[in-house]
């Protein structure tokens, strides 16, 4: 008994001169800057991928809509998703090198960290589907930041990408945030060109062959104005009637534009296509509805003679 207290004390006396060898102050000075050198070296790695990713961008260019060929919409979509890559990587790395310089033996962390991850990914499947999606996205190209797309009936530019979501910005200027893992299917409407249709309706009595002429010939101003020249990839097409409307029939035109620049030319052919027809006489058929006002008939009533009280039982507000 008294050689197992003897040992239990030798174990305690070892146990404090450990402890008060690390505690010195030479050894916290030695801890306190080997801190210092992986935060260091944290804040390094941050700065030098900041300027990495600026240098990237100022060599990229203006992010102007309409403008970017596929290659630089493709890097730019590249820039977004490893700047928030390279932010998380940067931080877990900073954490490991701050835990290593405490004297913390990193091997079991690992370890655990790796059975944690397990765990939290089951616990995390639709986190774990959106990352996966996000990287199908990338590496197929479907889409890019400039992009406008469509996603289960939202649409709008994409601002940005990450591996988790999508953010869009519609038209009305709402931020929609949708994850990656919910995309089912997607619309690009600005994948390398776009196309303007424009259903044209004109009376049934108008020539349908001097219709067509009218606006081959707006089309072909259109592409030969220099303003709107460069936004047009193609001149602009009449095939010719598209439907037979109740009250009107249907001429289609379309125009081939750059991506993004299709509303601005569908605007144009509206607006001269109302100038032109105005000018020519062409009728554009609208609703027209007819209202018509009956005052209600007069009832009057006729007491037979020698009706007598059964004529006024019979007749309503007949005398007696």
């Amino acid at each position: 008994m008294i050689q197992a207290d003897t040992l239990t004390l030798v174990q305690l006396a070892q146990l404090r001169d450990k402890w008060t060898d690390k505690f010195t102050w030479e050894a916290l000075a030695i801890t306190g800057l080997r801190v210092a050198g992986a935060l260091f070296v944290t804040l390094l790695l941050y700065w030098a991928l900041r300027l990495v990713l600026r240098r990237v961008e100022r060599a990229l260019g203006d992010p102007t809509p309409g403008v970017l060929s596929a290659q630089t919409q493709r890097a730019r979509t590249l820039l977004s998703l490893l700047r928030s890559m390279g932010m998380v990587l940067v931080a877990i790395l900073g954490v490991f090198m701050v835990l290593g310089s405490l004297g913390v033996n990193l091997g079991p962390l690992l370890a655990g960290a790796g059975v944690l991850g397990l765990a939290v990914s089951f616990g995390a499947q639709s986190l774990v589907k959106d990352i996966i999606s996000g990287l199908f996205i990338l590496f197929e190209n479907q889409f890019g930041v400039g992009d406008v797309i469509r996603i289960e009936g939202v649409s709008g530019t994409v601002e940005k990408m990450t591996l988790r979501v999508v953010v869009l910005r519609d038209v009305h200027g709402v931020l929609h945030i949708v994850p990656n893992g919910e995309i089912k299917k997607v619309s690009n409407l600005t994948r390398t060109w776009a196309r303007v249709v424009l259903d044209v309706g004109v009376g049934y009595r108008e020539d349908p062959d001097r219709v067509i002429g009218v606006l081959r010939d707006l089309g072909r101003e259109l592409y030969e104005d220099p303003q709107w020249k460069p936004l047009l990839l193609d001149p602009v097409e009449v095939p010719g009637i598209e439907a037979f409307g109740e009250s009107a029939i249907t001429v289609r035109v379309m125009a081939k534009t750059l991506p993004l620049k299709q509303w601005d030319v569908a605007r144009e052919l509206r607006r001269r296509i109302k100038y032109r027809f105005d000018r020519e006489e062409i009728e554009i058929p609208f609703p027209h509805q007819t209202v018509t006002w009956a005052e209600p008939p007069v009832v009057s009533a006729v007491v037979p003679a020698g009706g007598g009280d059964h004529a006024a039982d019979g007749v309503p507000g007949a005398r007696t």
